[in-house]
């Protein structure tokens, strides 16, 4: 899976979200994965990680994705921190 591949999963289940894939090791399957999504608010952080983890399921039980590693914001944490 490549990271155009991961974040369009991502943006396709979260609309509206701001997601950033890097491919942590060149084989395309383990990932550093930065969510920025509305639906994360009032969501302690690792319901946020589920949310994000429960798109790659299949994926993660075929082998296709190995490991991700997340960093889950709502746009007003992501905004407190100095994102775009």
């Amino acid at each position: 899976m490549t990271p155009e591949q991961v974040q369009k999963l991502i943006l396709d289940k979260l609309p509206g979200s701001h997601a950033e894939v890097q491919d942590l090791t060149g084989t395309q399957d383990h990932y550093q994965v930065l969510v920025v999504a509305k639906e994360f608010e009032g969501k302690k952080m690792i319901d946020q990680h589920r949310m994000v983890k429960s798109i790659f399921d299949a994926g993660i039980q075929s082998g296709e994705v190995h490991a991700l590693s997340l960093k889950t914001y709502t746009p007003q944490e992501w905004e407190k921190k100095g994102g775009r």
